[in-house]
């Protein structure tokens, strides 16, 4: 899917920015140009985007179960309201 992240190095790439801290990442940001900054932002863009599609499908898969025991639920009633 287009602006997600597709291969490792990238992976590899966004892990070490959301897990490096303190003067590690001070050095890294103090070495970094504007390519490294810009690719850096790529990076995190292309994960928020994972986040909301991961969120969209978390959302779906509970409508999706509440979908189910609604049904399960309603056949239960409409059975006891016929008798």
């Amino acid at each position: 899917m287009k602006g997600l992240i597709t291969n490792e190095w990238d992976r590899d790439n966004l892990e070490f920015l959301l897990n490096t801290k303190g003067d590690e990442f001070k050095a890294w940001f103090a070495q970094a140009d504007e390519d490294d900054l810009a690719y850096a932002q790529e990076l995190m863009d292309a994960y928020s985007r994972e986040l909301k599609l991961r969120a969209e499908e978390l959302r779906i898969e509970c409508e999706l179960g509440l979908l189910q025991e609604y049904n399960t639920a309603k056949t239960l009633l409409d059975a006891i309201a016929q008798k």
